[in-house]
């Protein structure tokens, strides 16, 4: 009875640590899952949204307006959900209000108001590996973005938002409109 008990056991926490290794692999290179904190992403995305994200997509190449989890350049153990304005080598300015993409006026359909505080970043230059995000909402005090810490390096891109699944009134496909 002791031998069985123990090859059942064995059975078990070689079952568990397959579902471990499998479920960590998912979440890592396949796809995840991402909560709303927060007003950064208003109106697009409201506090307690469930996001399904897919990890390969932060290996391709991004497209502006996409919607990106990053690790925090600013707080410890912290991840961002922001929208993608600027890609690598272009130019962002920041003038009156608007955000321009290599002198071009930028539409945004998205953000909470028309009126875009400057905040730290009135002109970027991106280099071939840094992007700049800000959240939609451009509220004052809406959202701590790359206005705030600048660029972003594509390493701390973890993922890209493509479905709200959570609440179930506005499930719909996210990123590009």
């Amino acid at each position: 009875m002791k031998e069985s008990f123990k090859t059942e056991f064995y059975s078990l926490l070689k079952t568990i640590l397959i579902a471990l290794v499998l479920a960590f692999i998912i979440k890592n290179f396949i796809f995840t899952f991402a909560y709303v904190k927060g007003i950064s992403m208003e109106p697009t995305l409201s506090e307690k949204d469930v996001l399904f994200s897919f990890v390969p997509k932060k290996y391709l190449n991004l497209n502006r307006s996409d919607i990106v989890i990053v690790k925090s350049p600013i707080e410890e153990n912290k991840n961002y959900i922001k929208r993608v304005i600027g890609l690598p080598g272009d130019e962002i300015k920041i003038q009156n209000g608007s955000v321009y993409v290599n002198d071009k006026l930028l539409e945004e359909n998205y953000t909470s108001n028309d009126y875009t505080e400057a905040l730290n970043a009135t002109y970027t230059l991106l280099e071939g590996n840094e992007y700049f995000i800000m959240g939609d909402n451009r509220n004052p005090g809406g959202s701590i973005d790359s206005r705030t810490f600048g660029p972003i390096k594509k390493s701390a891109i973890k993922s890209v938002v493509t479905f709200r699944i959570l609440p179930f009134s506005k499930i719909e496909r996210l990123g590009v409109k």
